[in-house]
C-alpha cells in the first residue's frame, strides 16, 4: 500500500500507525522527495545519514541493489519485525532515486508477496508537472505498482477542497501507467465531528467519488509519539490510531487479496539469486540489528 496526501495533512503519521499494526512483519519505506522525518523523530536519532534510501541509487547503477536495500534497513521497533528504510536527508538527492524506483517497486513486491511482509509506503505529498505525477520529486513507479494508492486527507472542507484536484491527477495517472483508477483509496483523519463541522466519510466518498477505506481517529498524543518520539514511549496498544490502524490494516488486506484474486496476478516477479537470498533471510526473521545509538555513543563520549 502506498500512503500520500495533497498536502501535509499526516501522512508519515497515518504510514507509521499501519506498518506497526498489522499481524504480519512490516516494512515502511519513507519515500518523500524530501527530508525525512522518522529517523530524527519517531527514533531519535537511533542511526543517522549513513543509511537510507539514497544509498540504493548507486548501488543500483552497480547491480548491488537487493544487497544495499537489506544493509539499509532498521529496526522500527523494539521486538524486531518491523523494519524501516529511512529516506532522504538532503531533498537535492532526490533526482538520483529516478532511476532506482521501478527496480525498488519489484524488490518491494516481492517483499509483500514472497517474503511475507506488510508493506507501506510513505510517499508524502503529490508533486504533479504537466497534469501527471512528478518524474523525479516524486516515487510514481511506487504508486503505479501499489495494490492501493490511500489519498490521506481530512474530513474538513478546506481539506477536501485541496485535495480534490489531486485525486483527479492521481486517478488519471494510475489508469494511464498504473493498473487502473480502481487502486485509489481515500484514508480520512476525522480531525473535527460532525457537530463541529466535519464531513462524514460518505459525503466525502460521494464527492471524490472514489472508496473510502476506513476513518482514523484523530490522536494528538499519537502524533505527538509518531512525529518526535519519547524516551519513554506509551504502550501503542493503548493509543486510539493504533488501535483503530489494526481494523484498517485487516481492510486492506481484505480488499488487496480480493483485488488480486480477481485479477488473478501472479506470485510475484522473477529475482535474481542475489534478490532470492536477500528475501529468504528477511522471511526468516534474520533481522538486521540497528547501528549504534547515537545518544548512547555521545554518552560515552
Amino acid at each position: 500500500m502506498l500512503l500520500t496526501s495533497g498536502y501535509g495533512c499526516g501522512v508519515t503519521v497515518s504510514a507509521l500507525a499501519l506498518a506497526l499494526s498489522g499481524p504480519r512483519p512490516s516494512l515502511l519505506v519513507e519515500a518523500p522527495a524530501r527530508q525525512a522525518s522518522i529517523r530524527t523523530g519517531y527514533r531519535q536519532g537511533a542511526w543517522g545519514g549513513e543509511v537510507g534510501l539514497y544509498h540504493l541509487a548507486q548501488a543500483h547503477l552497480q547491480n548491488q541493489l537487493a544487497e544495499a536495500f537489506e544493509a539499509n534497513l532498521r529496526q522500527l521497533d523494539e521486538e524486531g519485525n518491523r523494519l524501516v528504510l529511512a529516506g532522504l536527508t538532503d531533498p537535492t538527492q532526490a533526482g538520483a532515486l529516478a532511476g532506482t524506483w521501478e527496480a525498488l517497486s519489484l524488490l518491494l513486491r516481492a517483499m509483500d508477496q514472497r517474503a511475507g511482509f506488510d508493506v507501506v509506503v510513505d510517499a508524502g505529498q503529490v508533486v504533479v508537472a504537466g497534469g501527471g505525477l512528478h518524474r523525479t520529486l516524486y516515487p510514481a513507479p511506487l504508486a503505479h505498482r501499489a495494490d492501493l494508492v490511500l489519498l490521506v486527507l481530512r474530513n474538513t472542507l478546506t481539506s477536501v477542497a485541496q485535495t480534490l484536484p489531486v485525486a483527479r491527477v492521481l486517478h488519471r495517472e494510475l489508469e494511464s501507467h498504473g493498473s487502473g483508477g480502481d487502486v485509489l483509496r481515500l484514508l480520512v483523519v476525522r480531525e473535527l465531528s460532525p457537530a463541529a463541522g466535519g464531513l462524514r466519510s460518505d459525503a466525502i466518498a460521494r464527492r471524490f467519488q472514489v472508496p473510502v477505506v476506513d476513518l482514523l481517529p484523530w490522536d494528538e498524543a499519537a502524533g505527538r509519539l509518531f512525529t518526535h518520539g519519547a524516551p519513554r514511549p506509551p504502550r501503542l496498544a493503548r493509543l486510539p490510531l493504533v488501535r483503530q490502524a489494526r481494523k484498517s490494516v485487516q481492510a486492506i488486506g481484505v480488499e488487496v487479496h480480493t483485488r488480486r484474486r480477481a485479477l488473478d496476478m501472479p506470485a510475484g516477479p522473477v529475482m535474481s539469486p542475489a534478490e532470492a537470498g536477500v528475501l529468504q533471510r528477511l522471511a526468516a526473521n534474520r533481522i538486521p540489528a540497528p547501528g549504534p545509538d547515537p545518544r548512547q555513543v555521545m554518552a560515552r563520549g
